[in-house]
């Protein structure tokens, strides 16, 4: 047995520096710096391979996509999300503001993903 998980312990170090990162993008609200969501999505797809359930950087990576506009990755990771926790509201809420800005690209369904993704992460905790 081991007392700890190699993978899932490099996946937390990852996901770490990016959350560093994003939280630069959040509060800068500089959503549409390219350089700076790639730096995050390359680490939290790092971290993925090393462990595919890692849920914080799921997570993260969803958001991620959710806000650079790459709706179709992100509904791959919110159903990845919601096969490992059915019983999460906010993976659900995401599905539900994805499929909506899949079938009409309208600017107030992009500007709900945003403000979604924006208060979840300056007003809570959980991250």
């Amino acid at each position: 047995m081991m007392l700890f998980d190699r993978s899932n312990r490099s996946a937390d170090h990852l996901y770490l520096k990016a959350r560093t990162l994003w939280t630069k993008v959040v509060s800068l609200s500089i959503y549409d710096s390219e350089d700076m969501l790639h730096s995050v999505a390359a680490l939290l797809q790092k971290a993925r391979r090393q462990n595919a359930r890692h849920v914080p950087s799921l997570v993260l990576l969803s958001d991620v996509f959710m806000v650079s506009g790459a709706e179709k990755k992100a509904m791959e990771v919110v159903n990845l999300l919601i096969t490992l926790e059915p019983q999460n509201q906010t993976h659900a809420r995401k599905k539900v503001l994805l499929e909506r800005l899949q079938a009409k690209r309208s600017d107030d369904n992009r500007d709900a993903v945003r403000d979604f993704v924006e208060v979840r992460w300056t007003q809570t905790n959980d991250w």
